[in-house]
C-alpha cells in the first residue's frame, strides 16, 4: 500500500460542518508531497508581524469567509493564495478533527492532501516569510514531540515542540502534526 492508500484509510472522509460556536473558523491544508526520493511536508512561516500568529510556522491557510462554499473551498483558496500553487495541483485524500487555538480564539480544519510538487512554489511575501520541507522520516523518528513550556510574545504555552533546521513547529500546528502521526504510525509499521 502507498502512501496515499495509507492516508486515506486513516483519514476522516465526510467534508466536516463548520462549527458556529464562539470560535473564528479557519482551515488548512497539510500537503504532502514527494522530494528527494521520499515524502516531505510543506510548512510556511508567518511574517513576524501584529497578525495574531506573526512569525510562527504553520500549514498553508487561512479564515473562512462568507463566498467559500465549504471549509475545504476554505482551504485550498488560501492554500492557493499563501503558496502561489494552483489548488488543482493538491489532491486531497480526508481531514482529522478541527483543533482550537490556545492563543487566539480560531477553530482549524486540518485537510490532508497529496502535492504533485512544489513547482511553481511562489509564497505571498507579504504574509509568508518562507516555506520549507520537511522529510516525514525525521517527523516520524521525532514522534511523539516533547511537551515543553515555550514563551511567546510575553507569554509560556505549555505545547509539543519540534525543531527542524532552526524553525520551531509548535502550538495549534504542531498538535495538528501529532494527531496525524499518531494515526499514520501504526499503519506504516505495519507496511514495513
Amino acid at each position: 500500500m502507498g502512501l496515499k492508500e495509507v492516508l486515506k484509510s486513516v483519514l476522516e472522509q465526510e467534508i466536516p460542518t463548520v462549527s458556529r460556536n464562539r470560535r473564528i473558523p479557519s482551515a488548512v491544508v497539510v500537503p504532502f508531497c514527494m522530494a528527494e526520493g521520499e515524502p516531505h511536508i510543506l510548512f510556511l512561516k508567518k511574517v513576524d508581524s501584529n497578525y495574531p500568529h506573526g512569525g510562527q510556522v504553520c500549514f498553508p491557510g487561512g479564515c473562512w469567509e462568507p463566498s467559500d462554499r465549504s471549509i475545504l473551498e476554505t482551504a485550498l483558496r488560501e492554500f492557493e493564495e499563501e503558496t502561489g500553487i494552483n489548488r488543482s495541483r493538491v489532491e486531497v485524500l480526508g481531514f482529522i478533527r478541527p483543533v482550537e487555538t490556545r492563543s487566539t480564539n480560531y477553530i482549524i480544519y486540518p485537510f490532508v492532501g497529496l502535492l504533485d510538487s512544489t513547482r511553481g512554489l511562489n509564497h505571498d511575501r507579504s504574509e509568508i516569510e518562507k516555506a520549507f520541507l520537511v522529510p516525514l522520516s525525521f517527523l516520524i523518528r521525532n514522534h511523539p514531540m516533547p511537551v515543553v513550556e515555550y514563551r511567546y510574545r510575553g507569554a509560556v504555552f505549555l505545547t509539543p515542540l519540534l525543531e527542524y533546521q532552526g524553525e520551531i513547529i509548535w502550538g495549534a500546528s504542531a498538535r495538528i502534526l501529532g494527531i496525524l502521526l499518531e494515526r499514520l504510525l501504526p499503519r506504516l509499521t505495519l507496511q514495513e
